[in-house]
Protein backbone atom coordinates (compact mmCIF):
# COMPACT_ATOMS: atom_id res chain seq x y z
CA UNK A 1 0.00 0.00 0.00
CA UNK A 2 1.10 3.59 -0.56
CA UNK A 3 1.24 6.23 2.13
CA UNK A 4 -1.11 9.13 1.32
CA UNK A 5 0.21 11.77 3.65
CA UNK A 6 -1.55 13.03 6.36
CA UNK A 7 -2.66 16.70 4.75
CA UNK A 8 -3.87 15.01 1.61
CA UNK A 9 -6.77 12.38 3.77
CA UNK A 10 -7.98 15.61 5.80
CA UNK A 11 -8.36 17.57 2.87
CA UNK A 12 -10.53 14.62 1.35
CA UNK A 13 -13.47 15.03 4.17
CA UNK A 14 -15.87 17.38 4.13
CA UNK A 15 -15.40 20.82 6.15
CA UNK A 16 -18.38 21.56 9.12
CA UNK A 17 -19.20 24.89 8.99
CA UNK A 18 -19.73 26.58 12.07
CA UNK A 19 -23.46 26.62 12.59
CA UNK A 20 -22.95 22.40 12.52
CA UNK A 21 -20.38 22.64 15.12
CA UNK A 22 -22.26 25.16 17.60
CA UNK A 23 -25.31 22.45 17.41
CA UNK A 24 -22.81 19.84 18.40
CA UNK A 25 -21.49 20.93 21.23
CA UNK A 26 -25.15 21.83 22.25
CA UNK A 27 -25.97 18.10 21.51
CA UNK A 28 -23.38 16.95 23.49
CA UNK A 29 -23.71 19.20 26.33
CA UNK A 30 -27.50 18.27 26.86
CA UNK A 31 -26.28 14.71 26.36
CA UNK A 32 -23.65 15.37 29.60
CA UNK A 33 -26.87 17.11 31.63
CA UNK A 34 -28.83 14.09 31.31
CA UNK A 35 -26.64 11.50 31.66
CA UNK A 36 -25.46 13.73 35.30
CA UNK A 37 -29.16 13.84 36.37
CA UNK A 38 -29.88 10.30 35.53
CA UNK A 39 -26.60 9.69 37.71
CA UNK A 40 -27.85 11.90 40.55
CA UNK A 41 -30.91 11.09 40.38
CA UNK A 42 -30.49 7.18 40.88
CA UNK A 43 -28.05 7.89 43.83
CA UNK A 44 -30.68 9.87 45.63
CA UNK A 45 -33.54 7.32 45.56
CA UNK A 46 -31.00 4.74 46.98
CA UNK A 47 -29.58 7.50 49.86
CA UNK A 48 -33.35 7.80 50.19
CA UNK A 49 -34.57 4.43 50.55
CA UNK A 50 -31.44 3.63 53.09
CA UNK A 51 -32.56 6.37 55.37
CA UNK A 52 -36.14 4.86 55.21
CA UNK A 53 -34.97 1.34 56.15
CA UNK A 54 -32.75 2.73 58.60
CA UNK A 55 -35.94 4.58 60.42
CA UNK A 56 -37.99 1.60 60.31
CA UNK A 57 -35.22 -0.48 61.81
CA UNK A 58 -34.36 2.03 64.85
CA UNK A 59 -38.25 2.18 65.38
CA UNK A 60 -38.53 -2.28 65.34
CA UNK A 61 -35.95 -2.69 68.31
CA UNK A 62 -37.40 -3.74 71.40
CA UNK A 63 -37.80 -0.72 74.39
CA UNK A 64 -35.46 -1.78 77.87
CA UNK A 65 -38.13 -2.57 80.55
CA UNK A 66 -38.90 0.47 82.85
CA UNK A 67 -36.53 0.74 85.61
CA UNK A 68 -37.85 -0.93 89.39
CA UNK A 69 -39.88 1.68 91.48
CA UNK A 70 -37.10 2.87 94.28
CA UNK A 71 -38.07 1.43 97.58
CA UNK A 72 -40.05 3.34 100.21
CA UNK A 73 -37.86 5.93 101.82
CA UNK A 74 -37.63 5.42 105.75
CA UNK A 75 -40.01 7.73 107.81
CA UNK A 76 -38.31 10.50 109.17
CA UNK A 77 -39.02 10.23 112.96
CA UNK A 78 -40.96 13.26 114.60
CA UNK A 79 -38.51 15.67 116.37
CA UNK A 80 -39.17 16.30 120.23
CA UNK A 81 -40.37 19.45 121.01
CA UNK A 82 -37.77 21.66 122.27
CA UNK A 83 -36.74 21.39 126.19
CA UNK A 84 -38.40 17.87 126.49
CA UNK A 85 -37.76 16.18 129.49
CA UNK A 86 -35.29 13.44 129.17
CA UNK A 87 -35.72 10.30 131.98
CA UNK A 88 -34.12 10.28 135.09
CA UNK A 89 -30.54 8.98 135.53
CA UNK A 90 -29.45 6.68 138.17
CA UNK A 91 -28.81 8.03 141.21
CA UNK A 92 -25.65 8.63 141.96
CA UNK A 93 -23.80 7.01 144.93
CA UNK A 94 -20.82 9.04 145.95
CA UNK A 95 -17.62 7.09 147.15
CA UNK A 96 -16.32 6.97 150.70
CA UNK A 97 -13.44 9.22 150.80
CA UNK A 98 -10.90 8.86 153.83
CA UNK A 99 -10.02 12.03 155.52
CA UNK A 100 -6.63 13.07 155.67
CA UNK A 101 -4.66 12.74 159.07
CA UNK A 102 -4.98 16.28 160.54
CA UNK A 103 -1.26 17.57 160.89
CA UNK A 104 -0.47 18.85 164.38
CA UNK A 105 1.28 22.66 163.77
CA UNK A 106 4.18 23.30 164.82
CA UNK A 107 5.53 25.98 166.59
CA UNK A 108 7.75 28.56 164.18
CA UNK A 109 10.39 29.72 165.67
CA UNK A 110 10.86 33.00 166.14
CA UNK A 111 14.61 34.98 166.06
CA UNK A 112 14.75 37.74 168.52
CA UNK A 113 14.53 40.77 166.57
CA UNK A 114 17.11 43.41 166.21
CA UNK A 115 17.23 44.88 169.31
CA UNK A 116 19.49 47.68 167.79
CA UNK A 117 21.15 48.82 164.51
CA UNK A 118 24.29 50.40 163.35
CA UNK A 119 24.13 52.47 160.31
CA UNK A 120 27.66 52.77 158.47
CA UNK A 121 28.63 56.34 157.23
CA UNK A 122 32.09 54.49 156.29
CA UNK A 123 32.86 51.05 156.17
CA UNK A 124 31.61 50.61 159.95
CA UNK A 125 28.90 51.96 162.29
CA UNK A 126 27.52 54.93 163.19
CA UNK A 127 28.49 55.90 166.74
CA UNK A 128 24.93 55.73 167.85
CA UNK A 129 22.28 53.19 166.29
CA UNK A 130 18.53 52.89 166.48
CA UNK A 131 16.20 49.20 167.42
CA UNK A 132 13.27 48.43 167.56
CA UNK A 133 14.12 47.72 171.50
CA UNK A 134 17.21 49.37 172.27
CA UNK A 135 17.99 52.65 173.59
CA UNK A 136 18.38 53.98 177.18
CA UNK A 137 15.07 52.71 178.21
CA UNK A 138 14.05 49.50 177.01
CA UNK A 139 10.44 48.31 176.57
CA UNK A 140 10.08 44.52 177.49
CA UNK A 141 7.67 42.00 178.61
CA UNK A 142 7.61 44.22 182.14
CA UNK A 143 7.90 47.65 182.77
CA UNK A 144 11.21 49.28 184.54
CA UNK A 145 11.50 52.05 186.73
CA UNK A 146 9.96 54.22 183.58
CA UNK A 147 8.40 51.13 181.39
CA UNK A 148 4.78 50.53 180.21
CA UNK A 149 5.03 46.79 180.51
CA UNK A 150 2.30 44.82 182.87
CA UNK A 151 4.60 43.65 184.93
CA UNK A 152 6.32 45.38 188.03
CA UNK A 153 10.42 45.12 187.33
CA UNK A 154 11.04 43.08 184.36
CA UNK A 155 13.45 44.97 181.29
CA UNK A 156 15.59 44.06 178.47
CA UNK A 157 19.08 44.42 177.72
CA UNK A 158 19.99 47.74 176.71
CA UNK A 159 23.29 48.54 175.06
CA UNK A 160 24.94 51.16 176.72
CA UNK A 161 28.76 51.47 175.40
CA UNK A 162 31.07 50.20 172.38
CA UNK A 163 30.48 50.91 168.57
CA UNK A 164 31.71 49.46 165.77
CA UNK A 165 33.25 52.30 163.16
CA UNK A 166 36.43 52.67 162.09
CA UNK A 167 37.19 51.68 158.68
CA UNK A 168 40.13 49.41 159.87
CA UNK A 169 38.13 46.86 161.04
CA UNK A 170 36.46 45.25 157.85
CA UNK A 171 39.06 44.50 155.06
CA UNK A 172 39.11 46.58 151.88
CA UNK A 173 39.59 43.95 149.76
CA UNK A 174 36.03 42.49 150.28
CA UNK A 175 34.46 46.49 150.29
CA UNK A 176 32.02 45.81 147.17
CA UNK A 177 30.71 43.17 148.64
CA UNK A 178 29.12 44.55 152.26
CA UNK A 179 28.66 47.97 150.38
CA UNK A 180 24.58 48.99 151.05
CA UNK A 181 24.46 45.41 152.81
CA UNK A 182 23.86 44.64 156.52
CA UNK A 183 24.00 41.48 158.60
CA UNK A 184 22.33 40.57 162.03
CA UNK A 185 23.83 38.69 164.69
CA UNK A 186 22.07 37.79 168.12
CA UNK A 187 24.22 38.23 171.27
CA UNK A 188 24.09 36.30 174.47
CA UNK A 189 24.37 39.40 177.23
CA UNK A 190 24.92 38.18 180.64
CA UNK A 191 23.92 39.05 184.14
CA UNK A 192 27.42 41.28 184.49
CA UNK A 193 26.23 42.70 181.20
CA UNK A 194 29.08 41.69 178.80
CA UNK A 195 28.60 39.25 175.39
CA UNK A 196 29.25 36.04 176.28
CA UNK A 197 28.29 34.91 172.92
CA UNK A 198 27.38 35.72 169.14
CA UNK A 199 25.64 33.74 166.39
CA UNK A 200 24.92 34.90 162.78
CA UNK A 201 21.03 35.36 162.50
CA UNK A 202 21.25 36.78 158.38
CA UNK A 203 24.43 36.93 157.08
CA UNK A 204 25.43 39.47 154.53
CA UNK A 205 27.33 38.51 151.18
CA UNK A 206 31.03 38.78 153.11
CA UNK A 207 31.11 36.19 155.34
CA UNK A 208 34.17 37.33 156.74
CA UNK A 209 33.20 40.90 157.79
CA UNK A 210 30.08 38.62 159.31
CA UNK A 211 32.77 36.75 161.46
CA UNK A 212 34.41 40.12 162.65
CA UNK A 213 31.49 41.60 163.50
CA UNK A 214 30.47 39.27 166.07
CA UNK A 215 34.12 39.66 167.08
CA UNK A 216 33.95 43.18 167.99
CA UNK A 217 30.48 43.12 169.31
CA UNK A 218 31.82 40.43 172.09
CA UNK A 219 34.80 42.64 172.84
CA UNK A 220 33.69 46.04 172.65
CA UNK A 221 29.93 45.81 173.39
CA UNK A 222 28.81 46.88 177.38
CA UNK A 223 25.12 46.13 177.95
CA UNK A 224 22.84 47.01 181.23
CA UNK A 225 21.20 43.34 181.49
CA UNK A 226 17.94 42.30 181.54
CA UNK A 227 15.83 41.81 184.96
CA UNK A 228 13.01 39.63 185.88
CA UNK A 229 9.68 40.67 187.25
CA UNK A 230 11.75 41.13 190.80
CA UNK A 231 14.39 43.10 189.32
CA UNK A 232 16.83 40.54 189.14
CA UNK A 233 19.47 40.30 186.53
CA UNK A 234 19.11 37.84 184.16
CA UNK A 235 20.72 36.24 181.55
CA UNK A 236 19.19 37.27 177.81
CA UNK A 237 19.41 37.88 173.84
CA UNK A 238 19.81 40.77 171.90
CA UNK A 239 19.50 41.52 168.71
CA UNK A 240 21.92 43.90 166.88
CA UNK A 241 22.12 45.31 163.05
CA UNK A 242 25.36 45.84 161.29
CA UNK A 243 24.91 48.06 158.07
CA UNK A 244 27.69 48.95 155.57
CA UNK A 245 27.12 52.46 153.53
CA UNK A 246 29.79 53.99 150.69
CA UNK A 247 30.85 57.51 152.20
Amino acid sequence: MTDVPAKSRFSESPALSPRTRAWLLLAVGVLHLGLGFAIATGLAGSAITLIQNAATAAYSVPLDPPPPSPPPANPVPTPEPAGAEGSAAKQAKPKPVAAAPARIPTKAMTAAPAASTGDATKSGATSAGTGTGGGTTGAGTGSGGNGDGAGSGASRAVKIAGDITATRDYPARTREQRIGKSVIVVLTVGTDGRVSACRIHQPSPDAEADTITCRLAVQRFRFRPATDRAGNPITSEFGWQQRWFAP
